[in-house]
C-alpha cells in the first residue's frame, strides 16, 4: 500500500513538472525583452466643438484621473499643472495664476526602448477659444517627465521638470 502511494505520489510531481516545464512564464523580463520595437502613433483630432469653445464639461474629471505639477526650468515661479486620465492621456494644463484649464489635444505618441526606462514622447496641441494656441511635448521616462511648451504665435520655447515635492501623480492639482 505505501509503495502504491508513493508511485502515485511520484506519478503526480512528475506531471506537474511536465506541465510546469511546458509553460512559459510571463514575467517583466520576457515581456521587455519582446517589447523593443518602437511604435508610432498619429490620430487626428476630431471635430469637436466643445473642445474648439474651451468647454470642459466634455472633459469630466473620474477618480482615476491625476495631476503632474511642473516648474519652468527658467523661471522657477511660473508653474503648471497637467491633468491625465488613467491611461496617461494628457486633457488640461493650467499655468498658475490662470482663472480655467485649457484642454489639450492629443496628436501622436512614440515610444523608444534602451536605457534604464522606456521613454514615451506625446504630442498635444492647446486649444483654446477654437484656435491651437500652442503644443506640448510631454516627455516620460522611469519617474522623470519633461514638459517641453512651443508657443504658436512665434516658436518661443518654454522648459519645465515635474516637481517631485507636488503630490507628483496626485488626485488634487497642486494649485
Amino acid at each position: 500500500m505505501k509503495r502504491a502511494s508513493l508511485l502515485l505520489l511520484l506519478l503526480v510531481l512528475i506531471s506537474c513538472t511536465s506541465k510546469k516545464e511546458n509553460t512559459t512564464a510571463t514575467t517583466l523580463e520576457n515581456n521587455t525583452q519582446h517589447d523593443t520595437v518602437k511604435v508610432t502613433e498619429t490620430i487626428v483630432p476630431e471635430e469637436n466643438p466643445a473642445t474648439e469653445n474651451n468647454d470642459t464639461s466634455t472633459n469630466e474629471i473620474t477618480n482615476e484621473d491625476y495631476y503632474i505639477c511642473y516648474t519652468d526650468d527658467d523661471v522657477p515661479t511660473r508653474v503648471i499643472w497637467i491633468r491625465f486620465t488613467k491611461d496617461g492621456k494628457a486633457q488640461q494644463v493650467k499655468y498658475k495664476g490662470q482663472k480655467e484649464a485649457i484642454n489639450l489635444v492629443f496628436v501622436s505618441e512614440e515610444t523608444s526602448e534602451g536605457g534604464a526606462h522606456p521613454t514615451i514622447e506625446s504630442n498635444y496641441d492647446e486649444i483654446y477659444n477654437g484656435t491651437k494656441n500652442g503644443t506640448y511635448n510631454l516627455t516620460h521616462s522611469g519617474v522623470w517627465d519633461y514638459v517641453t511648451y512651443t508657443r504658436e504665435k512665434d516658436k518661443k520655447q518654454f522648459h519645465f521638470t515635474i516637481n517631485h515635492e507636488a503630490d507628483p501623480y496626485g488626485k488634487e492639482p497642486c494649485f
